[in-house]
């Protein structure tokens, strides 16, 4: 459910960054933010992976 939200909310922002001219900026914004999340779940990963050994 939470991520069901996220996705509206994300839709929301698209569409008024679509209206206002401002997609590539969306989109560089977005894409930044899924890198940086992507890092952070590695890190959890990697944290995870050594100390079960």
């Amino acid at each position: 459910m939470i991520g069901g939200a996220a996705v509206g909310y994300l839709l929301l922002l698209a569409r008024s960054a679509w209206k206002q001219g401002e997609m590539r900026q969306f989109l560089r914004s977005l894409a930044i933010v899924a890198v940086l999340c992507g890092l952070v779940a590695g890190a959890v990963l990697l944290a995870m992976l050594l100390d079960s050994r």
